[in-house]
């Protein structure tokens, strides 16, 4: 696992900034984590991700974004 990857696990670990419908919000170093809940599709989770970010009074409309999955968890990194 990279040093990326480590640092996300560790912030998986503070308190969540926000929770939504489909995603644990997290804020990290490197950018904004979106966090899936349950194991649903990817395509039903990034149809509702800028949806439920706005929710939560996020606006990701202009950060680059990845999707990740590490150690049997999906998440979108969102960062500038």
């Amino acid at each position: 696992m990279d040093s990326t990857c480590e640092l996300i696990i560790d912030f998986l670990k503070e308190e969540p900034i926000g929770e939504t419908d489909h995603f644990i919000w997290f804020i990290t170093d490197i950018g904004i984590v979106a966090l899936f809940k349950k194991g649903k599709s990817f395509e039903t989770y990034s149809s509702n991700v800028k949806i439920e970010a706005n929710k939560i009074d996020l606006d990701i409309t202009k950060e680059e974004n990845e999707y990740l999955k590490i150690k049997e968890r999906q998440l979108f990194l969102f960062y500038s």
